[in-house]
């Protein structure tokens, strides 16, 4: 028997291969050395000859590709995996006066990334920032533009602009990465010592609030043009909440199905809402399986907040 790979020169190799005919073929995949593929025929068998090597190397160099395809993808998830952690929130903040509760499932199980984004930006004065925006498409590329717009909308937050000028300021920012994709954001800023809130929107679609005498509304958000548009202006919408209320923030991968109308589809959630769980957490994810108990074909993002509010004679920072 020739010298064997150190990888088969053992006790236990040398018992199983010994009077066997055997063909030991290098894995290669562009350029690469992989490793390489063993064949093996017993004793009582015919001993390989010049025509089944051929064979081999063609059924050890397609096994190289798929090998190397599999690394590569599997590279591709840990880094993927890496990103995610990075550009996402967790665990969500504890704040005075609001309580946060969120999910966030990507459509892709490879990448474990997509465009959907959201944030909760502590403010001067008690006051917290709730963010969500969903960039178009999936993937890595939407990932990165995606973690771009979140890192620019909390820049922007530490200038303590209005939801309606830090959209502005964001669209602007869009203009000079260069991407073609268009992405919506909310932005909602809420005091929990006055209880008033204001938001705006880019292109997202409308939050629901859910009072604490089981009403729930589809707040009527002046709704401008996405993020990347250019050269448009946002209004924003003031409101006054009464402590213990809901709001919700989401992408449309939670209740975009065919044949039903979004906004339909947003009061029906609005009503789920009502339902008593023994905490936020418990809603969040009483929710998340009442609307997609059989799994997601898009990237998913929830944010609620329960706007609890504080005294008025609370110290502020």
């Amino acid at each position: 028997m020739q010298q064997l790979p150190a990888e088969l020169d053992s006790p236990a190799a040398r018992l199983v291969l010994k009077g066997s005919s055997v063909l030991l073929v290098h894995l290669v995949a562009h350029g690469g050395a992989l490793g390489f593929l063993v064949f093996g025929r017993k004793p009582d068998r015919p001993a390989f000859v010049a025509a089944d090597l051929t064979a081999c190397e063609e059924v050890a160099e397609r096994a190289a590709v798929a090998l190397r395809n599999a690394r590569i993808h599997s590279d591709e998830a840990t880094a993927s995996a890496v990103l995610q952690r990075s550009l996402l929130p967790t665990p969500p903040p504890r704040l005075p006066g609001v309580e946060i509760a969120y999910r966030y499932h990507p459509s892709s199980h490879t990448t474990q990334v997509g465009g959907d984004w959201f944030d909760v930006i502590p403010l001067p004065g008690h006051r917290v920032g709730l963010v969500i925006g969903d960039v178009a498409g999936h993937g890595l590329h939407a990932a990165v533009v995606m973690g771009q717009l979140r890192t620019a909308v909390r820049t922007l937050a530490t200038l303590d602009l209005p939801p309606g000028r830090l959209l502005a300021q964001l669209d602007a920012f869009a203009q000079h990465l260069g991407h073609t994709q268009l992405a919506t954001c909310l932005y909602c800023v809420y005091d929990p010592t006055t209880g008033r809130s204001a938001l705006a929107s880019a292109g997202h679609l409308p939050p629901v609030l859910v009072g604490p005498d089981g009403s729930n509304d589809l707040l009527k958000v002046p709704v401008g043009a996405p993020i990347g548009v250019g050269s448009v202006t946002f209004d924003t919408l003031e409101l006054l909440t009464d402590p213990g209320s809901l709001l919700l923030l989401c992408t449309d991968g939670l209740v975009e199905t065919r044949g039903q109308d979004i906004e339909e589809a947003l009061h029906a959630l609005g009503r789920r809402l009502t339902a008593q769980h023994s905490s936020l957490e418990d809603t969040c994810e009483a929710l998340m399986r009442r609307q997609h108990p059989e799994g997601h074909h898009d990237d998913i993002t929830v944010l609620m907040a329960r706007l609890n509010g504080i005294p008025r004679d609370s110290p502020r920072k």
